[in-house]
This record gives C-alpha cells, structure tokens and sequence, in this order.
C-alpha cells in the first residue's frame, strides 16, 4: 500500500518464500495493478540477486516481464538496481517525490532491487 496520500511510492518483496518465478511475477503483476489503482508512482522490488553469483531466475525474467510491460504501457519505465547510482530517471524522480529521496538504498548500485515507474 502507498504509506498514505502524499506518499506516491511503495516497496514490494517479490523473493520472500522463496517462490517460482512464474508466483514472483503473478504477485507483481497484482502489485503494479494495486499500484496504479492507490495512485502510486514508483515502485521498489525487492528480488534478490540470487546465490550463484551471477542473477537469480526471478531477476532475469524480471527483466524481460519489464520490457514487456514498457512495451505494452503498463509501466513508463524502470530503472534496473545496478544503474541507480547513475541514473538521470531517478534523480529526477527524487525531485519530485521527496519520500523516495529518503530511502536510503537508491543512492547506491544494488542488483537486488529494481525500481518501478508507473
């Protein structure tokens, strides 16, 4: 839920329990359809970066359900954790909607997290 009604930003944890990948984007696929209803503006996913090293299953099709999603207008766009230190999108963001300024975690490239721009 977006904290109240100034607030235009949540956070979604897509690994908790360890689901599939196919249960980790049914739920954020719900969450951005919550998402777009409450009036929120960006969205935080929490999908872990996977134990191998190199990216879980959840984060690489993450990834492809995004640029779907973009494709289709379901999302305006989505800025992947690895590129939040670099990221014009976000700065601008963070401009606009000073709660999201305060989370701490998007001042730092995190292959953990991707954020949602809805």
């Amino acid at each position: 839920m977006c904290y109240n009604k100034n607030m235009k930003y949540k956070t979604i944890n897509i690994k908790e329990n360890h689901p599939t990948v196919e249960l980790a984007l049914a739920k954020l696929e719900l969450e951005i359809e919550v998402a777009h209803f409450e009036g929120c503006k960006v969205i935080k996913v929490i999908h872990g970066y996977g134990s191998n090293g190199v990216g879980g299953d959840i984060k690489k099709n993450l990834s492809f359900y995004l640029m779907q999603a973009k494709r289709k207008g379901f999302i305006k766009d989505y800025i992947k954790g690895e590129e939040l230190s670099t990221s014009k999108i976000l700065k601008d963001i963070q401009q606009t909607h000073k709660e999201i300024y305060l989370d701490n975690e998007l001042f730092f490239s995190n292959p953990g997290i991707t954020i949602i721009i809805l």
